[in-house]
């Protein structure tokens, strides 16, 4: 079993070498800093929950429907749209949090999100 995640299990389903394999998070990332201003915007003049909702919604098809794609084209364009529908989650629900909560339970509340997000990555 390898210990590098799946990033090699990748590379042989699609048949790339690390440049494409790199490319993967090169397009999440930067599909994901381009959006997040735009989601935070738009946080503050409309609805956050519906912004949210839809943003996870869209995390979610686009993670589901990236996994049946045997197009590296198409596997990558998928994980752009995995980095829009996170960058609307992650920058919504801070937000979400500090109006559910007040003081010391807000701090708290704050810490276990953020700490949830590497923790979650780790697992996968």
């Amino acid at each position: 079993m390898s210990t590098c995640g799946v990033l090699t299990d990748i590379q042989e389903h699609f048949q790339i070498g690390d440049d494409e394999g790199g490319l993967l998070q090169t397009a999440f990332v930067l599909s994901y800093m381009i959006c997040a201003p735009v989601f935070g915007y738009l946080g503050d003049r409309y609805s956050r929950k519906w912004i949210m909702a839809l943003g996870v919604f869209l995390w979610s098809t686009t993670t589901l429907l990236g996994s049946f794609m045997n197009h590296f084209g198409w596997f990558i364009t998928f994980r752009a749209l995995v980095g829009i529908g996170e960058a609307s989650y992650s920058t919504i629900a801070p937000t979400i949090i500090s109006d559910l909560f007040v003081g010391d339970m807000r701090s708290k509340m704050l810490a276990l999100f953020y700490f949830a997000i590497p923790v979650g990555s780790g697992f996968g």
